[in-house]
């Protein structure tokens, strides 16, 4: 792997992302609860291990299925400054914290939604991505969301996970039948 062909954190314009085939995606407001790291974390997703520092923030998907143990609930970390310029404090009138909420308030969480966009691009082909949060750069699969955020760092998630973020117009079945047989070719050169 040719360092060049990394990406990774920088500054773009939007006439840069647009050239590489990103578009603007307003996000679904959604509750998230977030505490500061006090204690460096790892934490395992599909394609790598990332590490939240102490003075990050983690933020959790709470959903509505109580877990024991936080590390159950979908999880992840985000860098102080970027938390402050995309989060806010929940401002809905009348929120009353369900079960797996309100264990996540005992834990010292709080509730906030992220108020801005993303640029991002579906991959038509594998590419190397360093975020912020992994010690080395690793492929992202095809079918992945690449998402650039607000300070130019470069990470990815799974459709389903994009979709439930963001506002993204509805596929049409050509277009799962063609996400489907790029994310199996893959697959299958993967295994061979």
């Amino acid at each position: 792997m040719n360092s060049s062909q990394i990406l990774r954190q920088r500054k773009w314009t939007e006439d840069d992302l647009r050239a590489e085939g990103f578009e603007y995606y307003q996000p679904i407001k959604r509750l998230v609860m977030a505490k500061l790291l006090f204690k460096s974390k790892n934490i395992d997703i599909e394609t790598e291990t990332i590490t939240g520092k102490v003075g990050d923030f983690i933020c959790y998907n709470p959903g509505d299925e109580y877990h024991e143990n936080p590390d159950e609930y979908d999880h992840w970390p985000v860098r102080r400054d970027i938390f402050i310029k995309n989060y806010k404090p929940w401002d809905e009138q009348g929120w009353q914290p369900n079960p797996a909420e309100k264990h996540l308030l005992s834990l010292g969480c709080q509730p906030y939604y992220k108020f801005l966009g993303v640029w991002a691009q579906r991959l038509h082909q594998p590419r190397y991505v360093q975020s912020l949060e992994s010690p080395e750069p690793v492929e992202v699969p095809p079918g992945r969301w690449l998402i650039i955020g607000v300070e130019g760092e470069p990470y990815s998630t799974d459709d389903e996970d994009f979709r439930s973020r963001y506002l993204v117009p509805m596929e049409t079945l050509r277009e799962r039948m063609y996400w489907a047989a790029v994310e199996g070719r893959h697959q299958q050169n993967k295994d061979a």
